[in-house]
């Protein structure tokens, strides 16, 4: 009776942790969210961001063309 006490603990607190990181990466999401569509903006014009993730997307499309 006591393995399965422990047990039941030890799947509760795995279901605190996994819903803590959830939480953490939503506020993170949140975070760079707010800071591309604002903070960005700001210093770098909406043209060179364009060129910028053109490249990227260039460079990522090489890459699994070579792979």
């Amino acid at each position: 009776m006591e393995e399965l006490n422990e047990i039941i603990k030890q799947i509760r607190d795995i279901g605190e942790e996994f819903l803590e990181t959830a939480k953490h990466q939503m506020r993170l999401s949140t975070l760079f969210d707010i800071f591309t569509e604002k903070v960005i903006p700001t210093f770098v014009s909406e043209k060179e961001l364009e060129e910028y993730y053109e490249k990227r997307m260039e460079e990522v499309n090489n890459l699994i063309y070579n792979i």
